[in-house]
C-alpha cells in the first residue's frame, strides 16, 4: 500500500461511514437530500484515488486514467450539488446578498455544463500519470507545463472552488448569526463547515499552483511527489472538517442522551422522596412501572419518555405539599440562604429544596396547616423538558444536603427570636 493509499484511506473510511449512516437523509428533506449526495459523490471519488482500483480500471478497460476521469466527474457533480444546497438555502432565507445571486440556476448550469465537457473532451489529450517512487500514480502533476491537461484541471479545480467558495461564505455568515441568537452547538457545526469549506479552497489553489509554475516554466519550490503528498494532506484535512460540521449535530444528539440519562439517575432519590404524596392512582402507576436503578442507568428505551414522567411526578409532588408549607417559609428560607452566602439560582434552588423537604414531612401527618395557596408555583419550572430536569436536578441535590438541616435551625432560631 503507497502513501497516498494510506491518505485515501483516512478520508474513504470516514466518508462511506457517515454516508451509511445517514442514508435516511434520502428520505429528508431536499437539503438534507442534496448533503448526502454530495458526501455520498466524494466517498465515490476518494475511493478512486486508491492505487489498486485506479490500476484495475485501467487493465479492465484499456484506457490509461480512466478511474481519474470517473474521479474528476463526481467530483465536479458533487460541488455542482454542494453549490445547488447553497442556493437552495439562500432562497428559503429570503433576500440574497451580491454573492448569493451567482448561486441561482443560470450561473450553476452553465458552469456544469461547461466543466463537465471541457474535462471529457480534454481528456485523451491530458499526459499520462507520473508513476512516483513509492508507486503512487500523479495524474496534476503530470500536467505541469502541458496546455491542454492544465486546462482541463483548471476546468476540474475551478468547479470545486466556486462551489466551495460559495458554501464556506454561507457557512460563515450562518454561524455568526447562530453565535449571535445563541445557539452554541449549531455556530459550531457552521464554524466547522466553513472551515473544511475554505481549507478545500487552499487545496484547490495549491494544486493550481503547480500547474501555474509548470506554465511558466519555473522551478517549483517542492518535487511533485512533495506537492501531491501536501495536497493530499490538505485534502483530507477539508473533508474531515466538512466531515466534523455535518456530524456535529449527531454529536449534540448523542450529548443530549447522556446528559438525560444522568439527569434521570440523579432526580431517582428526589422521585422517590416525594412520590408518595401523590393521589392514590398516581401511586399505583408508579409502582406498576417500578423502573429501576438498572434500566435507569442501562436502558436507553423511552428515555425521553421517562424523564418527562420523573419531572412530571415530581412537579405534581409539589403541589401536593402546598398545604404544608407555611406562607412565611420561602422568603424566611432565602434570607437563611444569603446569610450562608449563597445568591442567585443556588439560593432558589435551596429554597424550594427546603420548602419541598418540609412540606414532604408535613404530609406524613396528615394535618394540613394553613399553607401556601393551592396553585403557588413552589418550583421554578418552564415548557422545557431539559431545563426543568436540569433545574430539578440541582433542587434535588440540595434536598438531601446537610445544609438544608443548617437552614432549618437558623429559621428555628430567627422565629424564636423574632
Amino acid at each position: 500500500m503507497t502513501s497516498d493509499d494510506v491518505i485515501a484511506l483516512s478520508t474513504v473510511a470516514p466518508l462511506w461511514t457517515w454516508c451509511l449512516s445517514r442514508i435516511g437523509y434520502l428520505r429528508g428533506t431536499r437539503g438534507q437530500r442534496e448533503l448526502w449526495t454530495v458526501l455520498a459523490l466524494l466517498s465515490c471519488a476518494a475511493t478512486l484515488r486508491l492505487g489498486y482500483l485506479e490500476r484495475g480500471v485501467t487493465n479492465w478497460t484499456g484506457v490509461d486514467d480512466l478511474a481519474v476521469l470517473v474521479k474528476h466527474l463526481a467530483v465536479i457533480l458533487s460541488s455542482i450539488l454542494l453549490w445547488r444546497w447553497v442556493d437552495s438555502v439562500a432562497a428559503d432565507a429570503g433576500s440574497r446578498r451580491g454573492w448569493q445571486r451567482l448561486t441561482a440556476t443560470r450561473p450553476r448550469t452553465s458552469t456544469a455544463v461547461v466543466a463537465v465537457a471541457a474535462v471529457i473532451v480534454l481528456f485523451p489529450f491530458t499526459a499520462s500519470s507520473l508513476i512516483e517512487a513509492d508507486g503512487d500514480r500523479n495524474f496534476i502533476g503530470a500536467q505541469a507545463g502541458d496546455l491542454a491537461g492544465t486546462a482541463y484541471v483548471t476546468a476540474y479545480l475551478g468547479t470545486m472552488a466556486l462551489a466551495l467558495t460559495f458554501s464556506g461564505a454561507l457557512c460563515t455568515v450562518a454561524a455568526q448569526a447562530a453565535r449571535r441568537s445563541g445557539q452554541r452547538m449549531f455556530s459550531t457545526c457552521m464554524y466547522l463547515m466553513s472551515s473544511g469549506c475554505w481549507t478545500g479552497v487552499g487545496y484547490t489553489f495549491f494544486r493550481g499552483s503547480y500547474l501555474i509554475y509548470g506554465l511558466a516554466d519555473a522551478p517549483y519550490p517542492m518535487s511533485a511527489e512533495g506537492a501531491d503528498q501536501v495536497s493530499s494532506l490538505i485534502e483530507a484535512g477539508a473533508i474531515g472538517l466538512i466531515l466534523a460540521g455535518v456530524s456535529f449535530r449527531g454529536w449534540e444528539t448523542a450529548t443530549l442522551l447522556v446528559q438525560r440519562r444522568r439527569r434521570l439517575i440523579a432526580l431517582r432519590p428526589l422521585w422517590q422522596e416525594l412520590v408518595s404524596v401523590l393521589p392514590a392512582e398516581a401511586i399505583v402507576r408508579a409502582l406498576a412501572e417500578a423502573p429501576s436503578r438498572l434500566r435507569d442507568r442501562y436502558d436507553p428505551r423511552g428515555l425521553w419518555r421517562r424523564l418527562d414522567q420523573r419531572v412530571l411526578d415530581i412537579s405534581d409532588s409539589a403541589l401536593e405539599v402546598l398545604a404544608w408549607v407555611e406562607a412565611d417559609l420561602p422568603q424566611r428560607a432565602r434570607d437563611a440562604a444569603h446569610v450562608h452566602g449563597l445568591e442567585g439560582d443556588d439560593a432558589e434552588a435551596t429554597v424550594q429544596a427546603l420548602c419541598l423537604r418540609t412540606g414532604r414531612r408535613g404530609s406524613a401527618d396528615e394535618t394540613p396547616r394553613a399553607g401556601l395557596p393551592l396553585g403557588t408555583p413552589l418550583l421554578t419550572l418552564g415548557t422545557d423538558l431539559d431545563a426543568n430536569a436540569a433545574w430539578l436536578t440541582r433542587v434535588a441535590r440540595r434536598y438531601h444536603s446537610p445544609l438544608i438541616d443548617t437552614l432549618e435551625a437558623h429559621i428555628t432560631l430567627t422565629r424564636k427570636t423574632a
